[in-house]
């Protein structure tokens, strides 16, 4: 038979250039596997310490952040600065800690500190002063405040009037409070992004009025919403232009991609809203933490044992696998221009923080690109030689 004589013939080589190739495919198998999870990823304790639990946060630079933290029944806001931790907010002032809800960056590293109830503070240098929204003879509490990225002097807030009544107010650059735009769309307002120009997205809750007897009073039906606002930086109130009010659940995020896209992320479905086009649509997608990147990528978290997270990138989804299970319920995440911090708890209540470093994805694609096409490659050559010595062989016995 020409098969068995084939084996006989130098057999040492042959089974030594098919050991070779099986060696070759395991290692193979092996790289590209080891390329398939999403790279620089890390699980650490809180640099404040494990008796600091952080609620709220704001990121400036690497090493650099400002924290709302829980600790022994006490709230504190602390800063964080080349290992370096301040107490702001001295326990004896009379404001109240424990209510801030929105920590707000600025152009210039400064941060807006708002809790609804007191005035507002200002964050500059390590120091703590007051920041001027009232130019009015009205009074009203600030609950969140964005800052324009085209005129940093214009603001728009969220306020609560005299009335208890939710409302919406600016503040421009010559030192004006606008008048307010009154809350008749029963939606409680809590979030504030601005977009381009004289238009600005707000995020909320609406609470849809019961309709049978099936809804309790005590437990309202809460549905997420949002909306764009415009306003030009004048005294006429701002003007709610287009609402939109999803299903369940509420959104946590708002990210600007590229000046044009909207992506709005929520617990229950992810929007994605174009504001040049009008153009809206979803996606399927629940998350906990949603953030953008200096790479005009967006970033959305699922909750607690979640095993991948969901990247939006030039136009196009897609899912990149953990290395792990995500070990924390998040509370709280920021960006430092390199990487993605995500604060939360484990399931002991211990204080931990998982970082992505978002600037080894794209070493990681290149990377795993090219181990899949040189993986490719040699195969075929090799798998050509085997075929050419066997076709000459056959040649010869032929012969």
């Amino acid at each position: 038979m020409v098969w068995r004589k084939m084996l006989q013939q130098e057999s040492e080589h042959q089974w030594l250039a098919i050991s070779a190739f099986f060696i070759f495919v395991i290692l193979g198998a092996v790289l590209i596997k080891g390329t398939s999870h999403l790279p620089g990823v890390d699980l650490t304790d809180s640099e404040l310490g494990s008796e600091h639990r952080i609620i709220e946060s704001v990121y400036h630079d690497e090493g650099h952040y400002l924290a709302l933290s829980y600790t022994n029944e006490d709230y504190r806001l602390i800063s964080f600065k080349d290992g370096n931790i301040n107490q702001l907010i001295n326990p004896s002032l009379d404001y109240d800690v424990s209510r801030i809800s929105n920590l707000e960056p600025l152009s210039d590293e400064s941060v807006l500190i708002v809790n609804g109830v007191d005035t507002v503070l200002i964050y500059q240098n390590e120091n703590i002063f007051t920041f001027k929204t009232n130019y009015s003879n009205e009074i009203f509490t600030v609950s969140d405040v964005a800052q324009s990225s085209d005129d940093e002097q214009n603001f728009l807030m969220i306020t609560r009037e005299v009335n208890t009544q939710q409302s919406i107010r600016g503040l421009n650059s010559s030192g004006i409070t606008s008048a307010n735009t009154p809350n008749n769309e029963n939606v409680n307002w809590q979030g504030i992004q601005h977009i381009s120009d004289d238009l600005w997205l707000l995020t909320g809750n609406y609470n849809q009025p019961a309709t049978s007897g099936d809804q309790s009073p005590a437990a309202p039906n809460l549905r997420p919403v949002w909306a764009t606002v415009l306003w030009n930086g004048g005294v006429i109130a701002p003007m709610i232009d287009n609402l939109q009010i999803g299903d369940y659940g509420e959104y946590h995020s708002v990210i600007l991609i590229n000046h044009q896209e909207i992506i709005i992320a929520g617990t229950h479905e992810t929007v994605i809203y174009d504001h040049t086009s009008k153009d809206i649509s979803s996606i399927d997608y629940s998350s906990v933490a949603g953030i953008g990147d200096k790479y005009n990528s967006a970033w959305l978290f699922n909750g607690k044992d979640s095993k991948s997270v969901m990247r939006y990138d030039d136009g196009s989804w897609s899912v990149e696998t953990l290395p792990h299970q995500l070990p924390i319920e998040v509370e709280t995440f920021g960006f430092d221009g390199v990487s993605i911090y995500l604060h939360g708890v484990d399931d002991n209540g211990a204080p931990k923080v998982m970082t992505f470093d978002t600037s080894a994805v794209g070493s990681i694609e290149s990377g795993s690109g090219f181990i899949n096409l040189a993986f490719i490659i040699i195969s075929l050559i090799m798998l050509a030689l085997m075929a050419t010595n066997i076709v000459e062989k056959l040649r010869k016995e032929i012969a």
